[in-house]
């Protein structure tokens, strides 16, 4: 019995021992080798970052400071330590030499700490009174004069964007130069001075991200040529440019420059003007003239209202949130071509007072719809929007054509000059002020002729018909973290930014990593229920915040009655019937109106408990007979 059990022993030690060496050979033999079951394959580097690592200019050193022994007792920080460490490995052995890593425990006091301090590295400390953490990236190429590219700080919340965060350190580190990008607009994106709270604003987190990847130069409003060598127009909000900015624009594009232009039927960012004076009534922008030439139809009157793409907004304390027609959000639905790399995954952008865009009728360009509306829209008048207060008084006389319309375009081809006649003078035939006619595209005055115009060329370019789309307010939101304000996106609006910047100064890769960063999945069943019931319920909602309007004016009138020196007037038998009625009346459609709210709600809280009842108790049991089933099989085969 004594020799059974030490053999019975020795067995078990010998059996740990051979677990042991396999899985010390295993983890030799096969490093870095993982499954990824993911949908959307997540954890897998993707084509453009092998693409950043392979083609890199020139060889790149990467040092990767990690203070491990300072996150002892932090398993969290140390596992996301240890993801980020294998994934700069993958990027490493995707570079065919291009990258050298070198990984860093900055121990305090150290020369370590005091490299870490020098590259820009930020000293975070997890815990009061605890030691300071090191855990950021530096790229470093052996160009002595250019300083070295850094993540100060790996933060968590940006766990999903990590590929793309180095994939872009180190597309920055190995550029000689930025590609560089002319920003000309007619809104403060650079922040700017409040006149109102006199304080100075932040700039557009948008406009300061594109800062991140290219060279952003600020073109003042009466630019009469724009430089060959910016890579890059973007043309934010064109309201009261000059018309020889408008003719520098011209032959910018004639000349195979390639531009981004967003337009706006009501710029809601438009408070202030560029000189620091209050903004005109007046909020669209419009260039009539250059998308004419261009082949491209945009109405500067008129925004587009969705009904199935509008979100819901909060009015009022106590009163439940209502579909505002102008604040919408598109998702995967709303791409015109699905496979388009600078849409094709992005996956909600949300637009605030959008206007639309059409193909011109004999145009010589091609126009290539990007993003477009349901066919649950309509166009509504923009100075409807100037006295709004409530958004369900977009929804009166609210009655979508059908038809879907288009918010964002690639325009290419072949076009000719919106300026024949030359350089434009302010009041001339070919100013944007002037009256447009046959007779003025036709005559040519040698006054203001140019030698050296370009009356012909191919375009590329991009037209969005919203700025707003680019405010923060809209996607983006800002949070502390460890005493430092961080941006939180909840929308893809700058990445739609900088995808067709990107594009069009020749970089795909990095759109591809970008669009692999968030992938919210939503309840498409529960939206159609959703816009549904609202649909059927909307007429009925009206009619009752009518009633209950006329007779709370009822209410005012009989309590308010007064004699001729201001006194309250004492109510007939009648009146106080009547004044009872109607408050009645009020209580009794107050009541409706939650009821009708309450139904719209009903089909989905209907459907979670189908699901709360698939879940607990249908789920489980089909897994408890098959357990069962498999044990019976297995049983009656020993037997």
């Amino acid at each position: 019995m004594g020799i059974r059990r030490l053999f019975s022993t020795m067995g078990l030690v010998i059996l740990a021992a051979i677990v042991l060496v396999s899985t010390l050979i295993t983890d030799v033999l096969f490093k870095g080798v993982r499954i990824d079951l993911t949908e959307n394959k997540l954890y897998t580097l993707s084509d453009g970052s092998k693409n950043v690592a392979a083609n890199l200019s020139e060889p790149v050193e990467l040092y990767f400071f990690f203070s491990r022994e300072n996150t002892k007792d932090a398993l969290g920080w140390r596992n996301y330590g240890k993801q980020v460490r294998e994934l700069l490995e993958e990027f490493e052995l995707a570079s065919d030499g291009n990258l050298k890593l070198t990984v860093i425990d900055p121990e305090p006091f150290s020369e370590e700490e005091d490299q870490a301090a020098e590259y820009g590295l930020e000293a975070v400390n997890l815990s009061a009174g605890g030691d300071v953490v090191y855990f950021g990236l530096a790229a470093k190429t052996e160009a002595a004069e250019k300083p070295a590219e850094v993540i100060p700080f790996f933060q968590p919340d940006r766990q999903e964007f990590l590929e793309y965060d180095i994939a872009r350190l180190l597309v920055q580190a190995s550029q000689p130069q930025k590609p560089e990008v002319g920003l000309l607009s007619d809104l403060q994106v650079n922040g700017g001075f409040d006149m109102m709270t006199r304080q100075r604003r932040q700039p557009w987190i948008a406009i300061t991200q594109l800062q991140q990847l290219f060279e952003v130069k600020q073109l003042p409003r009466e630019v009469e040529e724009i430089e060959s060598d910016i890579d890059l127009l973007l043309v934010l909000h064109p309201q009261v440019i000059p018309d020889s900015t408008r003719y520098a624009i011209d032959q910018y594009v004639l000349g195979g420059g390639r531009a981004m232009i967003f337009l706006d039927p009501f710029a809601e960012q438009d408070t202030e003007s560029m000189m620091g004076t209050p903004a005109s009534s007046d909020l669209s922008s419009d260039i009539p003239k250059l998308l004419q030439a261009w082949g491209v139809d945009y109405d500067p009157l008129k925004f587009v209202g969705d009904y199935q793409l509008a979100l819901q907004v909060g009015v009022e304390p106590g009163r439940p949130p209502v579909k505002h027609l102008a604040i919408l959000q598109l998702s995967e639905e709303s791409h015109a071509v699905q496979d388009d790399i600078i849409i094709s995954q992005l996956e909600n952008m949300n637009f605030s007072t959008a206007g639309y865009l059409a193909q011109r009728e004999g145009a010589t360009t091609s126009f290539e719809p990007l993003l477009q509306s349901s066919e649950f829209a309509m166009p509504l008048e923009a100075d409807r929007l100037t006295t709004l207060r409530d958004p369900t008084q977009l929804t009166v006389g609210f009655e979508p054509t059908g038809e879907k319309y288009v918010f964002a375009a690639r325009v290419t081809g072949t076009a000719k000059t919106a300026f024949p006649n030359g350089v434009p003078v302010e009041g001339s035939e070919d100013s944007e002020n002037a009256e447009d006619s046959e007779q003025s595209q036709s005559e040519e005055t040698d006054a203001n002729i140019d030698p050296e115009q370009i009356k012909e060329g191919d375009i590329n370019l991009i037209i969005v018909a919203d700025t707003d789309v680019l405010s923060d307010r809209l996607w983006v939101r800002i949070e502390d973290f460890f005493g430092q304000q961080v941006a939180q996106p909840f929308a893809d609006n700058s990445a739609l930014l900088t995808n067709a910047v990107d594009y069009l100064s020749g970089s795909s890769d990095l759109i591809e990593i970008r669009s692999r960063g968030r992938f919210i999945r939503p309840f498409t069943v529960v939206q159609d229920m959703n816009r549904e019931a609202q649909t059927a319920f909307q007429m009925q909602e009206q009619s009752l915040q009518l009633q209950l309007e006329a007779t709370e004016q009822n209410l005012i009138r009989l309590q308010g009655q007064r004699d001729d020196q201001g006194n309250v007037l004492t109510l007939s038998p009648e009146q106080e019937q009547e004044l009872i009625r109607f408050q009645e009346q009020k209580l009794e459609i107050r009541k409706q109106l939650r009821e009708v709210q309450h139904q719209l709600n009903k089909d989905i809280d209907d459907l979670g408990f189908r699901l709360k009842v698939i879940n607990i108790t249908l789920v489980p049991s089909i897994l408890t007979v098959v357990v069962i089933v498999v044990a019976l099989v297995r049983r009656r085969r020993a037997n």
